[in-house]
């Protein structure tokens, strides 16, 4: 399924314009577009100041979801290059921007695709299959009882 494992919901609404891309400085403008256009089409979207992209992962368990993150990274700190990630019980959020000299850059470009790659490996799903967290059937300890 082309659009299984993401969310653009944390992205710009169609009554806002989008914000224009802030690429960093010292990086081949036109390779950094070519891949900010290729993963556009594949759910990211540029953060509120376009200096970076973001994209939300979905799994059917909290230990994919975890695992996921781990791919990632690994991947990391391999190529000293940190995102912002946050964990849920069935779904990651991923935030790719550069920090110095400040903007999207092509190392952010390269990560975002990994993010892609991984997601296919531990099994991304649409978010209607993601893990929901729900209210456990059991009257937790120290409930008042009826």
């Amino acid at each position: 399924m082309a659009d299984a494992g993401y969310s653009t919901a944390a992205g710009p609404s169609e009554e806002q314009p989008q914000p224009q891309v802030q690429i960093s400085s010292g990086e081949n403008a036109e390779e950094v577009q070519e891949g900010l256009k290729a993963l556009l089409e594949k759910g990211w979207v540029l953060d509120g100041e376009g200096m970076g992209i973001q994209k939300t992962f979905y799994f059917r368990t909290y230990f994919k979801a975890v695992s996921f993150m781990n791919v990632v990274a690994s991947q990391s700190a391999i190529k000293k290059h940190h995102s912002t990630m946050t964990v849920r019980i069935g779904s990651v959020d991923v935030h790719w921007t550069t920090h110095n000299p400040r903007g999207l850059s092509s190392k952010d470009i390269a990560m975002a695709q990994h993010c892609d790659e991984g997601a296919q490996l531990m099994g991304a799903v649409t978010e209607a299959e993601g893990k929901k967290c729900s209210l456990p059937n059991v009257p937790l300890m120290g409930s008042p009882s009826r």
